[in-house]
């Protein structure tokens, strides 16, 4: 497959509130880390899983690289052109390759306009359909997410969740783009409609060819949709590999910690539950060494001069972790 969308050394880091009292102290300005340094690609057609806890980055980076949010540093490559620096005026075009689906359905809808509305308008903005004829588009677009063409007329207010959700994965699929960035897209959803939607994502790539940025932190549902995953701590990638190879043969203790609460049927899976102890670091101070070496339960003195690089370890599996080869 080839390279769709290229990610190297991604920074961004949000500047904390600095006032008069803090400069008469001699305090020096502090910045959130939110995101400090991640590179991973994207192949057309594939799914990159992006896990991990709360605040540890994840939807930063998805924002980053649609621009949302303006990258600290670093660099985001879309069919090998750098769009990092460009101005809003050169992105515009390229927009239409590049869509969100929102965490919560309901308020990334407009609740003054009828959802065809919604769904038609990207259609209409890159000049995909004229505006009379934007609504066969939108009718081919419902029938695809599963809605009634019926429904084209109706508030958000008047649907469910998972409808609402279906006619968020409508409208970006309105530009006709190459990679989706889909940020906790079932999260907010009951279980029976996590699947339908998430067994709609699978069904759609296979027909249109589209690539997912897929930003979650329920393990199961990335294991089901997913190609490769990526695992993030505190604004960094610490593991990425194949999906196969990291649910089966996690190396980083951060991975295997996450694995092991997974809820299971199995008896026996509780008793191996890693249960991770000390606190997260601060994500405004400068850490040295590992970022995880304050609750990891293999850490030795190296972790806490030397921050270990992200590393090969197999075949299209890389840690980045001092001691990751010596428990596979």
């Amino acid at each position: 497959m080839s390279e769709l969308l290229k990610v190297t050394d991604l920074v961004k880091h949000f500047p904390l509130q600095y006032g008069l009292i803090d400069r008469a102290m001699g305090r020096a300005p502090q910045r959130v880390r939110a995101v400090d340094g991640v590179s991973f690609e994207i192949a057309a057609g594939e799914t990159l899983g992006l896990v991990g806890e709360s605040g540890c980055g994840k939807s930063t980076v998805g924002r980053a690289i649609l621009r949302l949010l303006e990258p600290t540093a670093g660099r985001i490559e879309l069919q090998g052109r750098d769009i990092t620096g460009l101005r809003p005026a050169a992105l515009r075009p390229l927009r239409q390759h590049l869509q969100v689906v929102f965490q919560d359905p309901f308020s990334s809808l407009n609740p003054r306009r009828t959802v065809g509305q919604s769904v038609a308008e990207p259609i209409v903005n890159y000049g995909l359909a004229r505006k009379g004829g934007a609504r066969d588009r939108v009718e081919e677009l419902f029938g695809r997410v599963g809605l009634r063409t019926d429904l084209l007329d109706r508030y958000p207010h008047e649907f469910s969740g998972g409808q609402r959700q279906r006619i968020g994965i409508a409208r970006a699929l309105g530009s006709r783009p190459k990679l989706i960035v889909l940020d906790e897209p079932v999260s907010a959803l009951d279980v029976s409609v996590q699947a339908q939607v998430i067994n709609l994502l699978v069904d759609l790539q296979r027909q249109l060819g589209v690539a997912y940025l897929f930003i979650a932190h329920d393990l199961a549902v990335v294991e089901h949709i997913s190609t490769r995953v990526a695992v993030m701590y505190l604004g960094r990638i610490v593991e990425i590999a194949e999906k196969k190879s990291l649910f089966q043969r996690p190396r980083h203790p951060y991975t295997k910690a996450l694995l092991s609460a997974v809820p299971s049927t199995d008896p026996e899976a509780a008793g191996k539950r890693v249960v991770l102890q000390g606190d997260i670091p601060s994500p405004s101070q400068a850490i040295a060494g590992c970022r995880f070496r304050s609750r990891c339960p293999i850490a030795q003195d190296i972790c806490a001069s030397v921050d270990p690089p992200l590393e090969q370890q197999d075949a299209d599996h890389y840690s980045a972790c001092h001691f990751a080869s010596a428990d596979p």
